[in-house]
């Protein structure tokens, strides 16, 4: 199907209900939670990607912990859709760039793919793990600061 189909159209908004319902409709920095939601037909379901805006943390690992339980939370909620196979999440975030110029960038994004979601407890889950049991885990070094 179509990534602008009907149904396509109606699973990006089911998964930005989950989202605001989940962790609010804006950020803590007065943006707009999901930045974007894209769906795509593959063999087995869909695979959707979804661009959230972060929340700020008191200190930059705070920033970090709080997009894995975030990630955590949203990812129980939307596993539980059987139409979908491959799940992507891009944390957005303010970074500066080399001329000292203040822009939104994916400072956080990986996979998970259904086979590894099904086999996880969800109430039982230590955020801090994610990276390792994600697919593709990139991670911007202002995280680290």
């Amino acid at each position: 199907m179509r990534p602008h189909s009907p149904d396509a159209e109606s699973l990006k908004t089911e998964l930005q209900m989950i989202v605001v319902d989940q962790i609010g409709k804006k950020s803590n920095m007065n943006k707009e939670r999901v930045n974007d939601i894209s769906a795509s037909r593959g063999f087995d379901g869909w695979n959707v990607e979804l661009a959230l805006n972060a929340d700020k943390g008191f200190t930059m690992i705070s920033t970090r912990q709080q997009m894995w339980q975030h990630a955590i939370t949203i990812l129980e909620l939307i596993s539980k859709t059987n139409q979908l196979d491959d799940i992507s999440i891009s944390w957005i975030y303010p970074v500066k760039n080399n001329q000292n110029d203040v822009e939104d960038k994916s400072v956080m994004s990986f996979s998970l793919d259904k086979a590894t979601r099904d086999q996880l407890i969800w109430a039982n889950l230590d955020p801090s793990i994610l990276p390792n049991m994600t697919l593709d885990y990139l991670e911007h070094p202002v995280l680290n600061n």
